[in-house]
């Protein structure tokens, strides 16, 4: 069983704990693409068996979240499961979001919350963050292509965005609500199906979360597994002929002449089935990952 499933991960779990039951049914490797935090819900990109080994590739694609923000108040962690750190009594206006909006878009300087996974001295961040020990996080380059306010009501105000990789939601409220002189922390976050996956359908928590049995859950989610090669849609494919397929799958390249740049990758096919992802220089087709 190797490929990708589209999951709506529930409020009040964990992301880990969303791929469990897969873990404990299913006889193969199960990894995650981008963890969403516990309080979040939404898209939840599941590797089975061969697909985990194209996780980095699968996270490259652009995210869309749906937020709320309530005005006024900050948190240590960002969002509503903090703790208040502060208050104040600005609720900015609809007129003054929209016109901040197209500040935020594009190339952005982004430091992610205390509370995130990103590592610091081989550690996790929330794990100094839970032991109150202070920790210097590195701002970094994220991309914000679409900033949109949905509604403004009282002090909730619900956005859309379209972001790069490695982009917190969190970082942006708090940030932004700085650029209008207030404070915010996120009440409610979805990720979407966005890019390749948007016409696709989700595969909802309730639907499987009763199943205790590995034939229960394969009939389920077998005509919904989408293929290896799903995530690699960008990548040129090359089709081989067996000879030359069994010499990638011993580790040894392949002279093909190809209208390539020198290091592009390129996906190695043989009778439609994905056989490799592969690097092509100096003429050869030299395997990467064989499947």
């Amino acid at each position: 069983m190797n490929g990708w499933l589209l999951i709506d991960k529930p409020i009040g779990v964990t992301s880990f704990q969303t791929i469990n039951k897969f873990k404990k049914l299913l006889s193969v490797k199960v990894g995650h693409c981008g963890t969403l935090d516990p309080f979040a819900s939404g898209f939840l990109l599941v590797a089975l068996g061969k697909a985990t080994r194209l996780v980095e590739y699968a996270m490259n694609f652009e995210k869309n979240y749906t937020f709320s923000v309530k005005w006024c108040i900050s948190t240590d962690s960002g969002d509503l499961t903090g703790n208040i750190i502060e208050k104040c009594d600005l609720i900015p206006t609809k007129n003054q979001i929209l016109d901040k909006l197209v500040d935020f878009i594009g190339e952005i300087d982004q430091v992610p919350p205390v509370y995130s996974a990103v590592k610091v001295n081989g550690k996790r961040a929330y794990e100094y963050a839970r032991k109150g020990e202070k920790i210097f996080l590195k701002s970094r380059k994220v991309h914000l292509k679409r900033f949109k306010l949905v509604s403004h009501e009282g002090d909730v105000s619900k956005f859309n965005i379209t972001t790069s990789k490695g982009f917190y939601v969190r970082s942006l409220a708090v940030d932004f609500a700085k650029s209008l002189n207030t404070l915010a922390n996120v009440i409610m976050l979805r990720r979407n199906l966005s890019d390749i996956f948007q016409n696709l359908k989700m595969i909802e928590n309730e639907k499987i979360k009763d199943f205790l049995h590995k034939d229960q859950l394969y009939d389920y989610i077998e005509p919904r597994i989408l293929p290896l090669d799903y995530v690699l849609d960008d990548i040129p494919v090359c089709n081989l002929d067996e000879g030359e397929v069994i010499k990638l799958k011993n580790g040894v390249a392949v002279f093909y002449n190809l209208s390539l740049k020198d290091n592009s990758k390129i996906v190695v096919k043989f009778d439609d089935d994905l056989v490799a992802l592969c690097v092509y220089r100096d003429n050869y087709i030299k395997p990467l990952k064989v499947f």
